[in-house]
């Protein structure tokens, strides 16, 4: 099978990492608007959207890493490393690799802390702006990751002819 072959028998993989990271972060998105309207029906539904966004954010890693193991590390990265566009191995996506490490790490750490407060507090004493923080930072490498997914995508589209 060819490096056509092989890049098209796993078609799936790709798109299904990167949806599954998109909504796991839009979720922390949701988690911020929740809390910022500071209704208990909110802190709850909170909990619960940001468990289901590390568990989103958690199965984009393991797709992610199915992908680059089985055919990123095998097939597409020969094939830009030996094109013009090398540079976008070296840099973005050595960037991405790091980066995405911490994405379900951080996604951990905010459902935790959410859940850290298991009962509603009328005098509003839950700590939110930590919360936004790591809610923000979480939904901006989300994003951050589908620009250099893009990059990596066009590089490897790129040296094989088929444009960006």
């Amino acid at each position: 099978m060819g490096v056509l072959g092989v890049l098209t028998s796993l078609h799936w993989l790709v798109p299904a990492h990167a949806a599954t990271g998109e909504i796991g972060a839009l979720a922390f998105l949701w988690v911020i608007i929740e809390l910022v309207n500071r209704q208990q029906r909110g802190y709850i539904r909170a909990k619960w959207v940001s468990l289901g966004g590390f568990i989103l954010l958690f199965t984009s890693w393991f797709l992610a890493g199915t992908y680059y193991l089985t055919h990123y590390g095998n097939v597409v990265k020969k094939v830009i490393l030996g094109g013009n566009l090398a540079w976008a191995h070296d840099i973005i996506m050595e960037t991405k690799e790091h980066v995405f490490i911490f994405i379900p790490i951080l996604a951990l750490f905010a459902f935790l802390l959410i859940l850290s407060f298991p009962k509603w507090s009328t005098d509003n004493k839950i700590p939110r702006r930590p919360i936004y923080a790591i809610c923000i930072l979480i939904v901006a490498l989300g994003f951050g990751m589908v620009g250099l997914g893009y990059i990596i995508s066009a590089a490897a589209r790129a040296t094989l002819g088929g444009g960006v």
